[in-house]
């Protein structure tokens, strides 16, 4: 095996993708409700993350070798090491942000904890203990949740203050529930076949490819109006509105894809189109800032 395989294999083990588009939403998410860039919590929100995937890398083996995600022998190669790395690294990071932010340090463990429930059947339900993964709804709602946890929650608990307005930041909260969600159905159409083997109830497995290509339609439709609604009232920025153009390049994207069968690499590209939008964003507000222009408009 050559190094390049042997590297590719360890930036999929660690899902690097979604590590980066989490750290990267944090700073924008951050900036627009703080006016910082707390790129410092960046790296706090990017080792949760990636204890979260590698977490989920490890008791997903089965699923993981089925839908031949790289990386997979590895994690099962070496998954003791791998999960004690993940308990050292967990630990070390918690005292450290309690040292240095110790208001986050009670997020940060419901964040973990959430991981947990989502990897480890730890939660109840009538028919025994379960995983938040094997949870109609859940499995997907789970993410959004800590996406939103981490994205908004940190950067407000960490800044001690927030610009924007709670119906704001509401607002920008639903638009990244609705349109997160549609990651997460696009990577189950790619783990459909193992999904649908162990019996994980996702959408595509529950309601069939049609039925669930029409729910994720309508979540990056709803993300959408749910932006032009908060301009139209008054709760948003004009400023916000350029987030319009992730639904729509994501549905762009996805279509001709989609079609032909969902690939790792098509979810690792449509992840790290969704990094580059940010970041766009960000450097786009700026020139806009430096221009001398207003720093938003409002139509109320």
């Amino acid at each position: 095996m050559t190094v390049r395989n042997v590297v590719n294999d360890w930036l999929w083990i660690a899902r690097y993708h979604i590590v980066l588009v989490a750290m990267t939403a944090m700073v924008v998410f951050g900036w627009l409700m703080s006016g910082r860039y707390l790129v410092p919590l960046a790296a706090v929100v990017g080792i949760d993350w990636f204890l979260i995937n590698l977490l989920n890398r490890i008791t997903d083996l089965a699923e993981d070798t089925h839908n031949q995600v790289p990386g997979t022998a590895r994690v099962a190669a070496q998954k003791g090491w791998l999960t004690a790395l993940s308990l050292v690294l967990l630990v070390g990071s918690l005292v450290a942000t309690h040292l240095v932010w110790p208001q986050l340090a009670p997020w940060r463990v419901a964040v973990q904890l959430i991981g947990l429930a989502y990897n480890y059947r730890v939660v109840p339900t009538p028919s025994g203990l379960s995983r938040l993964k094997e949870l109609y709804f859940f499995k997907n709602f789970g993410s959004s949740v800590l996406f939103v946890l981490t994205c908004f929650v940190y950067p407000i608990v960490t800044a001690g203050h927030a610009l924007m307005t709670m119906p704001a930041i509401a607002t920008l909260a639903l638009f990244f529930v609705l349109f997160e969600t549609t990651y997460e159905i696009l990577y189950d159409f790619r783990d459909l076949e193992g999904d649908r083997l162990l019996r994980v109830p996702t959408y595509p497995v529950v309601h069939g490819e049609q039925t669930a290509e029409r729910i994720m339609i309508g979540l990056l439709a709803g993300s959408g109006l749910t932006l032009i609604a908060g301009v139209a009232l008054g709760i948003l920025g004009v400023r916000e509105l350029l987030m319009c153009v992730a639904p729509l390049s994501q549905f762009l994207f996805y279509r001709p894809r989609l079609r032909r069968g969902l690939t790792s690499n098509d979810c690792l590209w449509l992840t790290h189109l969704g990094s580059a939008q940010l970041v766009l964003f960000l450097i786009g507000t700026a020139f806009w800032r430096s221009a001398g222009l207003p720093e938003n408009i409002f139509l109320r």
